[in-house]
């Protein structure tokens, strides 16, 4: 018989988890080591993950969501990029904690609402919610006193015409660019942030550690061949939706094999090309492009990829670490 857990701690694990789902780890100890690397980097950013993540949860708790989900830490983790995104983006202070709140429990509604529709079709909402919450209520900054916005929050006309200094590849911007790939998932422009962010994940997978640490250097190599400058690369920039990318098709929606890693790679590639489109894009507006380029990529390769035969699909119901999976296909 199964001990009933002490409310406080099953919502702490809850949260713990929520913050490990960020690169889909269902994983307390990789949500805590998460959490540090952010504190490591930020007590801001940190503070606001923390609440972020305990927003969305405790939102999702009083609205009655499905225990599984919430146990799971699926109604955490887009609070948690909720919580991080408004004070990188905007300025700091203590009226943006309620807005913090007020951004981490939109996301919670809007998880219920893509997950009943695209539940149908078996594609999951990724951090669909937290880009749609975030840009709402970033957008709203131009026409209001509160919040005030940051100085990334600059709007610009791009110039089809002008010239781009290439950057040049070295060693020294590999090691950053790569490690901080992985921490720009999380807005953390920290190179010891993005190595404890890749042990994390090695806590929890293997194959999904190998894959994140793929997904950076394959983005930045992809923005390397398309004559990026040497300060978006080194920062990581066009790695991070290359990470979620490589993780989510690297083993965890899909049985891993030849052929899923080949595709896999594929979305990759073009999740780093679509983060540069995507950004000029909403330049104009000044917006941020956030892990947009990510969810729109790999939803077009999860629709596409069920009507091909040499790849093949986990069950919903039997989704869990890369390596688990590889088991249950044997």
């Amino acid at each position: 018989m199964e001990t009933k857990k002490n409310p406080l701690v099953a919502f702490v694990e809850s949260c713990l988890r929520g913050c490990g789902q960020v690169m889909f780890q269902n994983n307390p100890i990789t949500g805590f080591l998460f959490f540090a690397g952010i504190f490591y980097n930020s007590w801001e950013l940190g503070v606001c993950a923390v609440l972020g993540t305990a927003a969305s949860t405790l939102t999702a708790m009083i609205l009655g969501a499905d225990k599984g989900m919430i146990r799971a830490g699926l109604f955490g983790f887009n609070g948690t990029l909720a919580g991080i995104a408004l004070p990188f983006y905007l300025a700091f202070g203590p009226g943006l904690l309620v807005y913090v709140v007020v951004n981490a429990a939109l996301t919670t509604i809007l998880m219920n609402a893509a997950a009943q529709f695209l539940g149908k079709w078996g594609v999951p909402a990724l951090t669909a919610p937290f880009v749609l919450a975030t840009w709402v209520l970033m957008f709203c900054t131009a026409g209001f006193g509160f919040p005030e916005a940051g100085p990334l929050l600059a709007a610009a006309v791009p110039d089809p015409h002008a010239v781009v200094q290439a950057g040049s590849l070295s060693g020294a911007l590999l090691a950053d660019g790569v490690t901080k790939g992985v921490g720009e998932v999380m807005f953390q422009d920290n190179m010891v942030t993005g190595i404890i962010f890749v042990v994390a994940i090695l806590v929890n997978s293997r194959i999904s550690a190998a894959f994140a640490v793929f997904g950076s250097l394959v983005g930045l190599l992809t923005a390397w061949v398309m004559q990026a400058p040497a300060t978006p690369l080194q920062l990581g920039i066009y790695g991070y939706n290359s990470v979620l990318c490589a993780i989510a098709m690297g083993g965890l929606f899909y049985y891993l094999n030849g052929w899923t890693f080949i595709y896999a790679t594929f979305c990759v590639i073009i999740g780093s090309i679509a983060t540069g489109s995507i950004a000029v894009m909403l330049s104009p507006l000044g917006m941020p492009a956030l892990t947009g380029p990510f969810v729109l990529v790999t939803w077009i390769f999860m629709f596409a990829g069920k009507g091909f035969d040499r790849i093949a699909e986990v069950p919903g119901d039997r989704l869990g670490t890369p390596e688990e999976n590889l088991r249950h296909a044997s």
